[in-house]
């Protein structure tokens, strides 16, 4: 186990950090990132965010040298499959033709991985099959972060996609939860990410595209400014304006398509335990947006920072969960 490590993700457009020390989370750190370096979800300006992160550290000075970042969800193709039992060296192999509905590119584009959730066994308890997490990331982007992290001298010791992350932070922080079903919503800026979790294991991720983004568009087309302008009148309440017909309609558009993800969830999966979801991202910040989720999910609706009462940096738990996750799982 590291002794001190960062756990680094980089949302659309803002960078948290969380430094844990000794298996505890001491310091989280969220900075808006410059414009033009992600777009989509994907960096496109590597020397930029070089220097940003560089000065981030420094500001901050952490002083970890070891790193575990998170992929973003966006940039990865996460399955959980059951497959015949075998032996992890003809797991590897078989990897990439689990893919092959996915991926366009060729196999060897790709890094695989897996992790192996639990033992299926027959009516007679004999072992015929694994039930397995795989995950499959592009060599040139994990090459790019590499790269990235060499030249900050930090070692890139794990990365796994932030519903993995999740998975690692929910049944560390409540360990009851490791034998239930929950969500874990994202509320995030470019896009709503609703991550299920089936005894305690993830499932599989709905993605809506509608984010915060759209309501700070919408507050500075209400009030005639700029984008920019627009979330900043948004995080004060300018005039009250989140109170707007304007600002409700995008709640609750967004509170229906999750209701329509979980319940199309719990119809195909009619023997799920689902009663709570637990909210992170931005838009767990913001009133209008959680009580219209209260009002239009049959689930209790919580922030995500109501697991644990006392870790150090509570905002991390709303603010950049999947960073604390990835240090924890690169515990394991």
């Amino acid at each position: 186990m590291a002794k001190n490590i960062l756990g680094i993700e980089f949302g659309s457009s803002r960078i948290k950090i969380s430094e844990v020390k000794n298996g505890e989370l001491v310091r989280f750190v969220a900075e808006d990132m410059p414009e033009n370096i992600v777009f989509n979800g994907e960096v496109v300006a590597w020397d930029a965010l070089s220097d940003f992160l560089s000065g981030v550290l420094k500001t901050n000075k952490f002083g970890a040298k070891q790193a575990a970042l998170v992929v973003p969800e966006s940039l990865t193709f996460t399955r959980r499959m059951s497959v015949p039992l075998m032996s992890d060296a003809q797991l590897k192999v078989n990897l990439p033709y689990e893919f092959r509905d996915f991926i366009s590119e060729g196999k060897d584009a790709y890094i695989y991985d897996y992790a192996v959730a639990g033992i299926e066994q027959d009516e007679n308890e004999k072992d015929v099959g694994l039930d397995v997490i795989a995950v499959a990331v592009r060599r040139d982007l994990m090459d790019h972060y590499q790269r990235l992290f060499k030249g900050l001298r930090l070692k890139l010791t794990m990365a796994a996609p932030e519903c993995l992350a999740y998975g690692v932070l929910v049944n560390r922080l409540k360990t009851e939860l490791a034998q239930r079903d929950f969500i874990i919503l994202d509320l995030g800026h470019s896009a709503t990410r609703i991550n299920i979790f089936s005894d305690g294991v993830f499932d599989t991720t709905r993605s809506i595209e509608t984010g915060c983004a759209a309501l700070g568009r919408r507050v500075a087309e209400l009030l005639g400014c700029d984008e920019h302008m627009g979330r900043m009148h948004l995080i004060q309440n300018t005039d009250g304006i989140m109170d707007s017909d304007g600002i409700r309609d995008i709640c609750q558009e967004i509170a229906i398509d999750v209701m329509r993800a979980v319940n199309y969830y719990t119809y195909e999966k009619r023997d799920n335990t689902l009663d709570t979801i637990y909210l992170c991202g931005g838009g767990a910040l913001i009133p209008q947006l959680r009580n219209e989720l209260k009002e239009s999910v049959p689930l209790n609706v919580v922030p995500l920072s109501d697991l644990s009462s006392d870790i150090a940096v509570p905002d991390a738990l709303i603010s950049g969960p999947a960073s604390v996750g990835i240090c924890w799982n690169s515990d394991q």
